[in-house]
């Protein structure tokens, strides 16, 4: 192969994706940093297969800088974690620099251009992680390149100094260094690199997934070692930022969107092409960070608990995806186990941001709380597509915040999945519920006893009811506590929650079942 045309990055974008599939599990296991949750291997599958995905629906003939557009683009709206936003940046950077046909020293520019752009997409820029091995696969590429080397010399070179340097870079981190292990990170960009390298080696026919990852340690061996670093927050957070004026908007809200992420937590990463920013971060405050993106159109926001589930949350067999208008209620209900879709700036969800979250649960059942009826909508046309995989999901009738924070609490606990999804749907059926207007304790206290008339009397009928109560931007800290401490004198199982500043909503919203 002389030049890279269109019909080979479509092949690689194929070739990538079934690679990196082989690969999951063993990059799962050396997820050591920045959090130690083993899905690096699995978000760098979702972003490129997202890429993927747009590149198998672009029709018609497209040069290579096209078609490697197209493959940035699909894998930024589909970016998973850290290490995800990284690799779509790092494909918008070799699609901006590539020709519609390239040769060796027009790829290899390209791959210069690719990790100067990853670099750029983190606020914190760590030695011995991808980012380095992306400096050393530059090197390799202009230094092969510049000595005559073809395309398959070039790819040739990148890969062997890349698995030369893997473990050598990794070592200057400190923990990696302590947990023995190499960067996932960097994993993942060497198999896709891979991929590109044996495309180009059989001159654009498929390779063999599985072909060559005896260097990749079995995911067995490291699963022990596993170190979560100090600090971090508790909760990831991503979403989609569109600049006010569209697509041809060229306002640049990376500087804006990285600082505000930067005053709220760690493992910020920030990239943007075409009018669309997408965002990461790990922080102990969600809600504060959805609202500091709020400098553009906000969409697919997705907040998630970093790490394993609570032992007090929803079963890990079952999935659990909450679709809320209050990012302050997206934390709680992802503390319980749940992946939580938060609705922004009037946007109803679509059956696209209900697959994503669906698929990021990681699981094969899965129950949805869509939170509005648009959102129920968009979950039942996201089950349908589903369905072939054998993916089972169940929409329950939860069609308000607070129907979807009894369903959650209802679905919390250890016992079987198919017996918590019943006992959710139970509570559903059987809640009644009030509104207070006014910020008034007395008036939240004269509801709860309104509700509490409709019970059956007898002894412990309170003990055998779960109250929840939602408490609106109109009330303040210590008003809500004040209720929360009338109340768990005489309410065994109760929740008190603040929405935030989400307008519209009344002071309290009180739920009996």
């Amino acid at each position: 192969m002389q030049r890279l045309d269109g019909t080979d990055v479509r092949a690689w974008a194929h070739a990538a994706t079934a690679a990196l599939g082989a690969a999951r599990g063993r990059i799962d296991a050396v997820n050591v940093f920045p959090v130690a949750d083993s899905d690096t291997g699995t978000n760098a599958l979702l972003t490129v297969a997202g890429g993927a995905d747009a590149v198998a629906a672009l029709e018609g003939p497209a040069g290579a800088d096209a078609v490697a557009r197209v493959f940035a683009s699909g894998a930024l709206l589909s970016a998973r974690g850290n290490s995800g936003v990284i690799l779509s940046q790092y494909l918008e950077g070799l699609a901006g620099a590539l020709p519609s046909s390239a040769g060796p020293v027009d790829l290899a520019d390209a791959l210069a251009a690719a990790g100067q752009a990853a670099l750029g997409a983190v606020a914190d820029p760590q030695e011995g992680t991808v980012l380095t091995l992306a400096r050393v696969v530059a090197d390799s590429a202009l230094r092969a390149a510049g000595a005559g080397a073809d395309l398959a010399g070039v790819l040739a070179a990148v890969s062997t100094q890349a698995h030369a340097a893997l473990v050598r870079i990794s070592a200057q981190h400190p923990v990696l260094a302590a947990a023995h292990v190499v960067d996932a990170g960097a994993c993942a960009l060497i198999v896709l690199l891979d991929a590109l390298r044996d495309v180009v080696a059989r001159d654009g026919a498929p390779a063999d997934a599985g072909s060559d990852l005896s260097w990749l340690p079995e995911p067995i061996d490291l699963v022990a070692t596993h170190l979560a670093p100090e600090g971090g927050g508790a909760f990831e957070v991503m979403l989609l930022v569109r600049t006010p004026g569209g697509p041809g908007d060229r306002a640049d809200l990376g500087p804006t969107l990285i600082a505000g992420m930067q005053a709220l937590g760690d493992s910020v990463a920030v990239v943007g092409a075409d009018g669309v920013w997408q965002v990461h971060v790990h922080t102990d405050h969600p809600g504060r960070a959805v609202e500091a993106a709020a400098v553009g159109a906000r969409e697919q926001v997705v907040v998630r608990l970093l790490g394993a589930r609570l032992a007090d949350g929803v079963p890990l067999e079952l999935g659990v995806v909450a679709c809320t208008g209050s990012p302050d209620l997206g934390a709680a209900h992802a503390l319980a186990g749940a992946v939580t879709l938060v609705r922004c700036d009037g946007a109803a969800l679509e059956a696209r941001h209900l697959v994503r979250a669906i698929t990021d649960t990681g699981t094969r059942h899965v129950v949805v709380l869509p939170g509005d009826a648009s959102g129920a909508h968009a979950a039942r046309e996201a089950a349908r597509s589903l369905a072939p995989s054998g993916t089972t999901v169940d929409v329950l009738d939860a069609h308000d915040d607070l129907r979807v924070t009894v369903a959650v609490i209802a679905l919390a606990g250890a016992a079987d999945p198919a017996r918590q999804v019943a006992g959710a749907t139970a509570a559903l059926g059987r809640l009644r519920t009030t509104v207070v207007e006014q910020a008034d304790l007395a008036a939240a206290l004269a509801a709860v006893d309104s509700l509490l008339a409709g019970v059956a009397v007898g002894a412990g009928a309170a003990a055998r009811q779960t109250l929840t109560v939602l408490t609106g931007p109109a009330v303040d800290h210590d008003l809500r506590g004040a209720l929360e401490a009338e109340l768990a004198q005489r309410w065994p199982d109760l929740a008190v929650l603040g929405t935030g500043p989400v307008p519209g909503l009344p002071a309290f919203w009180l739920g009996l079942d």
